[in-house]
């Protein structure tokens, strides 16, 4: 919580989170991070009893709007191999797969993840 705070000081800001919230009960995380001035990164995470309902699709939708209103030229977003739906999440709110990024995991092996782009329109705020 602490670091979040501080990170909502930073100018140019680097970092914004939120929580996913369904029927009153916070469910999960999303993020945007700057990456670069004019890249940044999306992640989410949800809680396993609520997949399937389109939460995460919908939280995608919302931080690409505000994403859009920040500067950033592109948006990318990556997820485990083991996890396809989070792919299906992606292309379903505009990102396009652009290939793979090797990751090491918590037992030291190297997974190949899928990786997504979207480019963004930049929309400031109030228009």
């Amino acid at each position: 919580m602490r670091t979040a705070l501080a990170r909502a000081t930073e100018n140019p800001r680097a970092q914004w989170s939120w929580g996913v919230v369904a029927t009153d009960e916070m469910i999960g995380l999303i993020a945007l991070r700057r990456r670069t001035p004019t890249m940044g990164t999306i992640s989410y995470i949800l809680s396993e009893d609520t997949w399937g309902n389109g939460y995460a699709t919908e939280a995608v939708k919302h931080v690409v709007a505000f994403a859009s209103t920040t500067g950033l030229e592109r948006l990318e977003g990556m997820h485990h191999p083991d996890n396809p739906a989070s792919g299906r999440v992606l292309t379903k709110t505009g990102f396009t797969r652009t290939g793979t990024c090797d990751r090491r995991i918590d037992d030291g092996t190297t997974v190949a993840y899928q990786v997504y782009a979207l480019p963004l329109l930049y929309a400031p705020l109030g228009r």
